[in-house]
């Protein structure tokens, strides 16, 4: 189980050991609750071997697939080599969501009430990148209701968010909230 901690940054090499870049982000298919792909962040120099323009101020970004990820460990590793990176990049305008587009965002029980807002996302990294759990820093107001005494964070399935738009919305009411933070074992960072 990974999250987003723990892949941001890491180096990204392809298939005979030269280094692509590093990773920059996420792309996040709430629907399916998968990760698609994966943002790298192009070393400087590579540019034309992935068939990108060099910027003149900053870096590019491209994703690439999470089909084309055979491993992540030290590194994300791709199945594919250097002179194939630029065959299996993923246009930008077909990415779903980005991890920077939900993080930040405000996460409110089916009875409107803020619990506070989404902290992290964890997925199976290089396997099926199932995203399994996401975490909410909670809220100062929303800790004495729910009894939650330690800790800014507490985890919950995604299986018990209802949707997400403009906020991240739970399945469950303040009150549920409360029964399931109380039964389920959560990481309270």
């Amino acid at each position: 189980m990974s999250g987003l901690d723990k892949i941001l940054t890491k180096e990204v090499i392809s298939a005979d050991a030269k280094i692509i870049g590093t990773v920059g982000g996420i792309a996040v298919d709430s629907d399916n609750w998968k990760v698609p792909a994966v943002q790298l962040i192009v070393k400087k120099g590579n540019e034309e071997a992935l068939g990108l323009k060099k910027k003149a101020i900053g870096t590019q970004k491209v994703y690439i697939a999470t089909t084309q990820v055979s491993s992540v460990t030290d590194t994300v590793t791709l199945a594919v080599k250097m002179d194939q990176v630029k065959e299996v990049l993923v246009d930008n305008k077909k990415v779903p969501v980005t991890h920077d587009d939900l993080l930040k965002k405000k996460v409110v029980t089916t009875d409107g009430k803020q619990v506070g807002v989404l902290d992290d996302i964890s997925f199976d990294g290089g396997k099926t990148w199932e995203i399994t759990q996401i975490s909410i820093k909670m809220d100062k107001a929303a800790k004495e209701p729910l009894d939650q005494k330690k800790g800014s964070s507490v985890t919950i399935l995604v299986k018990d968010v209802k949707t997400i738009g403009d906020m991240v919305m739970l399945r469950l009411d303040m009150d549920g909230l409360k029964d399931y933070l109380a039964r389920k074992p959560v990481s309270k960072k």
